[in-house]
């Protein structure tokens, strides 16, 4: 009898034939055809699972292919889980969500820090070069692969190809400079080296903002050091906005801090359906204000994405109080210059803030080049 088939109420007796097992009705057989085809579902994604699952320093991917195995078998027919502790009832579903559930976690961490580490490369060769923009062409063209694979979908293994091919020519590049940029591409290669036991790991409690559900502050300005090392590789445009909310605090007292949440989410929402491309990225700065950074975006195009983030808040409603209150936003946009700082390049955006409130408001002003 199938695992999960149910028993039902014995018919009344029509001598003189018995039936060992009633009649399914035809409910109860496409119920069991469709459990059926869940169990072998599931038990195929278990199993692949175990067979792409790559080696961490507590397991081989031969372990965990192995240990998945038996978790596909348990699935399919019920047989023992991996602990070889048999449930007392059913499968063990529970052990089963628990034990994949921590594999998951384990490889995305595993491959967040290969990429901060990648990112400490990169951004140590970036202040090198800011020194000194001709620097040896040499690096170039491993950086840009590595800029690459690590804004892409790359696997652990081209990610470790790339990153020793960046160091093994940083480390080529530092015995040959006899430069002012020695001591710090020297440190930055120390880094890189030590790392290969202790990868780089940073927390993320706090990274996302509660209410609006964007990033905060400090994953945003790790974001900016990101993409201006990104920039000034590769010399593509890049731009930041800085979105405030009009009036906000006077709009919040009229209609109650609960609907100004709500309006504060909308905004959130509209800046995230309009800067949706992968290399956009949205953080909350403040009480009411945002922050979007575009990549590959020259100003033109930018002040085009802050417009159409002007006209999306003037399309919101509040809902609250009884209050005829329309929403607006200003906005002020800055093109980073190559080697521009990001303090110096988020801060001229937020003048050009300034510039867009003292105009009216509910409206987009620009930088001027530094």
């Amino acid at each position: 009898m199938n695992w999960f088939s149910k028993r039902t109420p014995a018919a009344a007796p029509s001598p003189p034939a018995r039936s060992s097992k009633p009649p399914l009705d035809d409910t109860q057989e496409d119920t069991e055809k469709l459990l059926d085809a869940s169990l072998d579902a599931l038990g195929s994604i278990v199993r692949n699972f175990g067979k792409y699952a790559f080696s961490l320093e507590e397991t081989t991917s031969a372990e965990l292919a192995a240990r998945y195995e038996r978790w596909a078998r348990h699935v399919l027919n019920g047989a023992p889980p991996p602990d070889g502790t048999e449930p007392q009832r059913g499968r063990a579903w529970r052990a089963l969500q628990l034990d994949f559930a921590e594999r998951r976690k384990a490889e995305s961490e595993h491959v967040r820090r290969v990429r901060d580490l990648i990112w400490v490369v990169m951004n140590g060769v970036r202040r090198a070069l800011s020194h000194d923009a001709t620097a040896d062409a040499r690096l170039r063209e491993p950086l840009e692969k590595l800029r690459k694979v690590v804004s892409s979908e790359a696997t652990m293994a081209e990610l470790r190809s790339e990153v020793s091919a960046a160091v093994l020519l940083i480390e080529q590049t530092l015995a040959e400079r006899q430069s002012a940029q020695l001591g710090e591409l020297s440190g930055m290669a120390a880094t890189v080296l030590e790392a290969k036991t202790e990868l780089l790991a940073t927390n993320g409690d706090g990274e996302i903002d509660p209410l609006t559900q964007v990033f905060t502050r400090a994953p945003l300005d790790r974001h900016l050091e990101n993409a201006s090392s990104i920039s000034d590789f590769t010399g593509e445009p890049l731009c930041v906005l800085v979105v405030d909310g009009d009036h906000f605090k006077k709009l919040n007292e009229a209609i109650g801090r609960e609907s100004g949440d709500r309006v504060l989410k909308a905004l959130a929402d509209s800046c995230v359906r309009v800067a949706a491309r992968s290399t956009d990225y949205v953080a909350r700065l403040g009480s009411d204000e945002f922050a979007i950074v575009l990549g590959d975006t020259a100003l033109a195009d930018a002040v085009k994405v802050a417009e159409r983030i002007v006209e999306a808040a003037r399309r919101l409603s509040v809902q609250g109080r009884s209050v005829d209150r329309p929403i607006s936003v200003s906005v002020g946009v800055a093109q980073r210059a190559r080697f521009e700082m990001c303090g110096s390049w988020l801060g001229r955006a937020t003048d050009a803030l300034a510039q867009a409130q003292s105009r009216g408001r509910d409206r987009v002003a620009a930088a001027q080049e530094p």
